[in-house]
């Protein structure tokens, strides 16, 4: 496998970094089991914490990155930091960014081959039969463990009609929308701006369609709408992207998958446990 260094760009930018988000003091118990995989096969890695202003936790080896309070207050505000240029900005020294929720895997250290297949986008994929509701079909991907090209990122966010987007989301998404709200609690005003996003996703991307109603996190945005901003924004194909991560059925991806076992996984402890509790670091 070529060395870190030898990938390293010319211009002095370092290839790839590992970002946990995280707002607690502590772990529990499958916070840890993620946690050893993730030190186990990714540790030579430089990786960073994503955390609120406040929050002053000691991980050995990460470095601390602190970004406003708000953005940790719900699970909406946390996506909306993930649709922010100063997110991006804040890793702009690394080509790539590996996204690593603490409730992902990962089984082997693939990572550098992944970043020289030249995505911008890649995570675990959604196929509608496994409960995926909000596409049509099968779609890339999951955020909760994602390789991002952090360039790519940038080029969508500083795109002059990308901060229109982004109002319209966070009024219907992330100040009408607490994180515990359903649909039908929302004031009027919102559902008819979500009711405009679903007709116009459904309008030609090429993409299967979103439901936003149902499901329009930051995830969804790179995967079906960036490409808006960016034509050449490149998301993983379905079967490569199987490759990268399986989330929801992981019996069912994994005989998808030629019975092998993917690069990592999204939120394992959440949907069969069971399948995964024979490759789990203890």
């Amino acid at each position: 496998m070529t060395d870190a260094l030898e990938m390293s760009k010319t211009n002095g930018t370092k290839n790839v970094a590992v970002v946990v988000p995280f707002h607690k003091q502590t772990m529990d118990a499958d916070e840890e089991t993620s946690y050893r995989h993730l030190t186990q096969y990714l540790g030579r890695y430089d990786k960073f914490l994503v955390v609120p202003e406040s929050l002053y936790v000691d991980f050995p080896g990460f470095t601390v990155k602190r970004f406003a309070e708000k953005y940790f207050s719900s699970a909406a505000l946390n996506s909306a930091l993930h649709l922010t240029e100063e997110f991006y900005e804040s890793f702009a020294t690394y080509e790539y960014i590996l996204i690593y929720q603490l409730d992902a895997l990962v089984f082997s250290d693939e990572l550098l081959n992944w970043c020289a297949r030249g995505f911008d986008y890649v995570g675990a994929p959604w196929f509608e039969e496994d409960g995926a509701d909000f596409i049509r079909g099968a779609a890339v991907g999951n955020g909760g463990l994602s390789l991002r090209r952090v360039e790519s990122f940038l080029n969508v966010t500083r795109a002059p009609a990308f901060g229109k987007e982004m109002e319209r989301y966070r009024d219907a998404f992330v100040e009408l929308l607490p994180a515990h709200q359903r649909i039908a609690d929302m004031p009027r005003k919102a559902v008819r701006r979500i009711r405009s996003l679903a007709r116009r996703e459904q309008g030609g991307s090429g993409r299967p369609p979103v439901d936003p109603g149902a499901r329009y996190n930051e995830d969804c945005f790179w995967s079906f709408r960036a490409s808006r901003y960016d034509p050449g924004f490149k998301v993983a194909p379905v079967a490569q992207a199987l490759e990268f991560a399986f989330e929801m059925n992981p019996q069912r991806c994994f005989e998808r998958n030629g019975r092998r076992l993917p690069f990592g996984c999204h939120a394992w402890n959440k949907y069969d446990r069971a399948f995964w509790e024979p490759y789990l670091i203890k």
